[in-house]
């Protein structure tokens, strides 16, 4: 995994470099910042992002991926943020537990790699144009969640669409697993907490199959902090949706999902 830092005094990057070395999975790689090929993760010195200015023009999602560093705690709780000075045990553990590896959470970095060059584009856009039952055939869709009422609620709003939509259930993780055997789906919704095989767990399993790899995949929960986001993006997830849900919110969501799926079409 490729961390990259900007603010650090060169004794600091030296510390980080001996630092990764000492990870037991020897995955950590401090690299050069490359702001045309971003690394999985950024390290950032201090608390103030306006110091740095090549930070403004970072795509709003990476900032899930930023990981702030210095002494006490950042005014904006949103990042992710290690404490200084830097205590390699803290270090590694934090690195861990955000890209879930205590979880055994493992991802393919090329695939991961591939899922966000073809999902940016979508992500940036505003709602796009509702989408027609004229232009499309029925979408094959796949809902994992052991709330029944939140598998009710979800394909009410999928009912809405205009256009024909499929619509099967799973209430856990292996159950999900059983269905994508059986079944082929054009995307996937699929809640962080469930009983047995959470979220991320499941997320990570259905990418490791050749056929789900360009699935888009919905994470449902009922917030996120940048701790899930990076889970969700280590295991494979393309986009989250907040419970419960919103009508307005989810449209947008959908429109972009249909716009992946019509792309993976033409792939």
């Amino acid at each position: 995994m490729q961390i990259g830092s900007i603010g650090f005094p060169e004794d600091q990057r030296v510390k980080l470099e001996k630092i990764f070395r000492l990870s037991k999975q020897t995955r950590y790689e401090l690299v050069d910042i490359d702001f045309d090929q971003l690394p999985d993760l950024l390290l950032v010195f201090g608390f103030d992002l306006s110091a740095h200015s090549a930070l403004q023009n970072l795509p709003q999602q990476y900032h899930s991926r930023i990981i702030l560093v210095g002494r006490g705690k950042p005014d904006d709780k949103s990042y992710a943020h290690l404490g200084y000075p830097l205590v390699s045990s803290r270090v590694l553990r934090a690195l861990d537990k955000m890209t879930n590896e205590n979880e055994e959470m493992s991802c393919d970095p090329a695939v991961t790699e591939e899922q966000e060059n073809r999902f940016s584009k979508y992500e940036q856009q505003a709602i796009e144009a509702p989408v027609t039952s004229s232009d499309r055939k029925a979408f094959q869709v796949l809902v994992v969640d052991d709330n029944e009422v939140m598998q009710q609620a979800l394909n009410a709003e999928l009912q809405q669409l205009p256009l024909p939509v499929n619509v099967r259930f799973a209430g856990s993780g292996e159950e999900a697993m059983e269905q994508v055997a059986e079944h082929q789906f054009d995307f996937i919704f699929l809640d962080v907490v469930m009983p047995g095989m959470d979220g991320f767990e499941t997320c990570t399993e259905m990418r490791k199959r050749p056929d789900l790899k360009k699935i888009p995949i919905i994470m449902l929960t009922s917030k996120t902090s940048p701790m899930d986001e990076v889970k969700g993006i280590m295991s494979g997830c393309s986009t989250y949706l907040t419970k419960p849900i919103v009508h307005e919110e989810f449209q947008k969501v959908i429109n972009r999902v249909s716009n992946w799926v019509e792309e993976f079409q033409k792939a």
